[in-house]
């Protein structure tokens, strides 16, 4: 395998330009690393709109979910040192109140998202709050968040172990835990056993050191119509650990590269940094094949191989660092906006593999084959016709006629990405199926009584 070549960098850049263009991103930072090292490096667009700063790899944005794997580090490191086990229940420590009395939610529970709690919406609170200055629940001081969180006993949904819920109070918990064990407040013990170790000096959760920053990001908000609003990150004590810290990629490859060289003595032994890279619990599988969660960290099948990884969004960041630790790879990725999928930093590692992200990684591969479906189609005359768009990760069909216009989902009838059939659905009829076929000149769709065509 070559380092990363100049055609696989041209390939990223143009995959990254033309996802962000897709979804009105300002600003997106990758690097790419191999055996350690960063072979790749870039910032697309604009960490700062309004006044046209561009974004850089050493850009700070906030990384949403991605804490959570160091937030589970901390705890393991806690573990190593002999204050505390897996097995511990919560409410030996803080006060939990929900549960069940014969199967109490352990540490482990927390870690490995199998406490059977759902989600109770914490983060959403939060972020809506402090980002968009919208919902009024109470929910600012830890006697709020444990009044919250224990009147939820009616929505405990299942034994521990025995369903997977992403739950982000379950790391507000752990934050709060590696505070209480340590006796430091999280910012402190994260730049004292974690940060600082691996040299991510500018690495953060905190307002101040972030703001203070001469490269940190605007952090922008998405609006229903695709404009981008910009705003503030989120920031208060109860997101912390569940996704609260605000990085680079550089600095964000210090840590995936320890990782990949087996671990560091010097932050966890290497069985305890194993453990957090085990499928505890297993997830609903996704277009890669089999998926499951370990401590802080997924674990997937990518084309062939295990990847570790962890995506995160803040509502207004977003982040994806992932690893393959059988090829020596890794992709550190954020971007100022939040709730926008993983095409980048997919298509980065299929590229560090030697492998084509345009045919290889399955949606990516559907979506260049709906590039050749979209368009405008026309009966004869252009007396009916369909307008067919991809809309995010759907498309979408649009019937025009002078009787009036009807707006229509096309759902494959295959996870096949060259699939060209799909259904459609109607109040009254059920479910039809529509098609396209190609030649050299033309696409036809053919829908019920019609055959619409579009040159190509």
């Amino acid at each position: 395998m070559s380092k990363f070549s100049d055609e696989a960098r041209s390939t990223l850049d143009s995959i990254a330009s033309g996802a962000m263009e897709k979804a009105h991103a300002p600003g997106v930072s990758v690097a790419l690393l191999r055996d350690g090292e960063i072979v790749y490096r870039r910032g697309y667009g604009s960490r700062d709109v309004e006044r046209s700063l561009p974004a850089t790899p050493d850009t700070l944005y906030g990384i949403g979910s991605c804490t959570k794997s160091f937030i589970c580090l901390a705890v393991m490191q806690i573990v190593e040192e002999g204050k505390l086990e897996v097995s511990d229940p919560v409410r030996d420590y803080l006060p939990l109140g929900i549960g069940f009395d014969d199967s109490p939610i352990t540490v482990h529970h927390l870690m490995s998202h199998s406490s059977g709690v759902p989600s109770l919406g914490t983060a959403n609170i939060l972020i809506e709050r402090m980002s968009l200055g919208e919902g009024w629940i109470p929910l600012t001081s830890e006697s709020d968040f444990y009044g919250y969180m224990n009147a939820a006993g009616g929505e405990v949904d299942a034994r521990p172990r025995e369903k997977y819920f992403y739950l982000n109070a379950g790391f507000t918990l752990l934050g709060l835990l590696v505070e209480k064990v340590s006796g430091l407040e999280l910012e402190e013990y994260l730049r004292k056993r974690v940060f600082g170790p691996l040299g991510m000096d500018r690495t953060t959760l905190l307002r101040e050191r972030f703001e203070s920053d001469v490269d940190a990001m605007t952090a922008y908000w998405k609006e229903p119509d695709g404009r981008q609003r910009a705003t503030v990150h989120p920031f208060h004590p109860l997101i912390y650990a569940p996704g609260g810290i605000l990085s680079s990629v550089v600095e964000l490859s210090s840590y995936l590269s320890m990782y990949l060289q087996g671990g560091d003595e010097a932050i966890l032994g290497e069985d305890l940094l194993k453990e957090m890279l085990k499928p505890h619990t297993r997830r609903p599988d996704n277009v890669f094949g089999r998926n499951s969660y370990g401590y802080g960290w997924g674990v997937m099948d990518f084309l062939g191989h295990e990847l570790a990884v962890h995506t995160g969004s803040t509502g207004v960041s977003a982040a994806f660092q992932g690893f393959i630790p059988d090829l020596g790879v890794g992709v550190a990725y954020l971007s100022n906006t939040g709730y926008w999928g993983s095409s980048i930093p997919h298509a980065a590692l299929a590229l560090l593999m030697d492998r084509n992200p345009l045919s290889d990684v399955p949606y990516l591969a559907q979506w260049e084959h709906w590039k050749r479906l979209t368009g405008t189609y026309s009966s004869y005359r252009g007396v009916f016709k369909v307008e067919v768009e991809q809309k995010g990760a759907t498309l979408v069909g649009t019937a025009k006629s002078g009787l009036g216009e009807q707006t229509v989902p096309l759902i494959p009838v295959s996870d096949d990405p060259g699939c060209s059939e799909f259904w459609v659905y109607g109040s009254e009829t059920g479910r039809m199926k529509v098609w396209f076929e190609l030649d050299e000149e033309e696409c036809r769709l053919y829908y019920e009584r019609w055959v619409l065509r579009k040159p190509l």
